[in-house]
């Protein structure tokens, strides 16, 4: 008998124990859970998605109505449709990561209205040197009449410009309108040969097999093309025919019978229209700078810096860039210096204005 309870005793020692650890078992899986949920919190908390409220948050510090209080001024309702709170003709405030806007004098900042940072854009400053006694300068871009849509990115600077237009080409006639629809101003780009005989100047052009008669009548031809508007011509390539007395002589009498000025793009050094001008009692223009040789934007900004040295020098310079050839640059370098270089005092002018000019 004794035996049998000390048996029945040995039994209940050993459920005891299995139920123990059993608890035991339960309070651990318990803490793991609890542990695993803290950690999937922090780790949502800390998401780039989450939307977080800081304590300092200007959100934080609107006073709340009290128990049963509106928080509508008296006399006024909650709006039908929406959280908007803005009656008629008050203004709204709205704040950062809220989903409501507040009336302006009912802010709940004590009467202040919360400071909201705007992006401020700055316009680029390029340092221009201040003009020297009115320096003027004149830009004049040639190649016009073979692409309408680079033409018109210039057509929207707002600087004065001159176009200067090729004759003979599919898009001659509707460049010319439109230069002139735009207020700028226009000029026949005259191809004439250049020294390199393999290259041929285009359509049109002046060649050196022609009579003086021949040059007249063609040249004229070309700037009747262009209509009424045409103010002047500048060459197109011609280094051999510039560098030709009378070749030259010939393009400046058409010049004069029709009331139009001549500017020498200067594409060689050997040029001799000054000397055909001065023997005629005519005043020409000559170019001073090729804007785009290089097509990238700090080497054409930079020969525009070096034409203002030479216009606060000479007191004018003429510039020269080309429709299609920088027309993804020169454009919009032109329209972020236009209101810089008109604050430091220079000039932008049609080379028509320049004619008989020092």
């Amino acid at each position: 008998m004794g035996g049998k309870r000390v048996q029945a005793k040995r039994k209940g020692k050993r459920r005891s124990a299995k139920s123990g650890g059993g608890r035991l078992f339960l309070c651990a899986g318990t803490v793991v859970i609890v542990c695993v949920m803290l950690l999937f919190a922090n780790a949502l908390y800390n998401s780039p998605s989450a939307v977080k409220i800081p304590i300092a948050s200007p959100i934080s510090s609107i006073e709340q109505p009290a128990a049963g209080q509106s928080q509508f001024p008296a006399g006024q309702s909650q709006p039908a449709q929406g959280n908007s709170l803005v009656a008629q003709g008050q203004s709204s405030v709205s704040y950062p990561d809220a989903s409501r806007s507040l009336p302006a004098n009912q802010s709940g900042l004590g009467g202040q209205q919360p400071l909201l940072i705007q992006p401020v854009e700055r316009r680029p400053s390029f340092d221009i040197p201040q003009a020297q006694d009115g320096a003027r300068l004149c830009f004049v871009i040639d190649d016009g009449g073979q692409n309408l849509e680079t033409l018109r990115s210039y057509l929207e600077v707002p600087v004065p410009l001159a176009i200067a237009v090729m004759p003979k080409l599919a898009h001659t006639k509707e460049s010319a309108r439109m230069v002139v629809a735009a207020g700028k101003e226009l000029m026949l780009h005259q191809p004439m040969q250049s020294v390199s005989l393999s290259l041929w100047p285009g359509p049109g052009a002046v060649e050196p097999d022609m009579t003086a008669g021949q040059i007249k009548e063609l040249v004229a031809s070309n700037l009747e093309e262009l209509g009424v508007g045409v103010r002047g011509m500048n060459n197109h390539e011609g280094s051999l025919i510039t560098a030709d007395l009378a070749m030259i002589g010939a393009v400046l009498d058409v010049a004069l019978d029709y009331g139009v000025f001549f500017m020498d793009s200067r594409t060689s050094s050997n040029t001799k229209a000054p000397q055909a001008a001065l023997s005629r009692g005519m005043k020409i223009l000559e170019r001073d700078i090729f804007i785009d040789n290089v097509l990238e934007r700090d080497a054409m900004l930079g020969q525009i810096m070096e034409g203002l040295e030479l216009a606060n020098k000479n007191g004018k310079a003429i510039m020269i860039g080309h429709v299609d050839k920088s027309a993804d640059i020169l454009p919009a370098l032109l329209t972020e210096l236009a209101a810089e270089l008109e604050e430091k005092g220079y000039l932008v002018v049609c080379p028509s204005q320049l004619v008989g000019k020092n």
